[in-house]
């Protein structure tokens, strides 16, 4: 019986361990304020990042509000930051290999 009632809490919990970045279309500016260009995030820790004509894709990993990428352009520019949302508004700020780099 015990076995049982494992289960159905195991399912309760699970949702709750899976966290992503609020998915969105963000704007990405350097420290200086020079647009960089455009980052989608997607379902399941996809995204998309537009600049300079192009389009690119790859994969993040989040751990609550810390954000990396983990595949794709940024990943090879070593993007890793964190976000925070105010009322109902979300900022990513992320250190690269460049530098710094805004997106809201």
């Amino acid at each position: 019986m015990r076995r049982l009632l494992v289960l159905p809490l195991l399912l309760v919990a699970s949702p709750a361990l899976a966290q992503f970045p609020p998915p969105g279309i963000y704007e990405c500016d350097d420290a200086a304020g020079t647009k960089l260009g455009t980052l989608s995030f997607l379902v399941a820790g996809d995204y998309q990042w537009d600049a300079s004509g192009q389009t690119y894709v790859g994969q993040i990993a989040s751990s609550g509000s810390n954000v990396e990428a983990l595949s794709g352009p940024l990943a090879e520019a070593k993007w890793h930051g964190s976000f925070v949302t105010q009322m109902d508004q979300t900022m990513y700020v992320f250190d690269t290999a460049s530098g710094q780099v805004i997106c809201k």
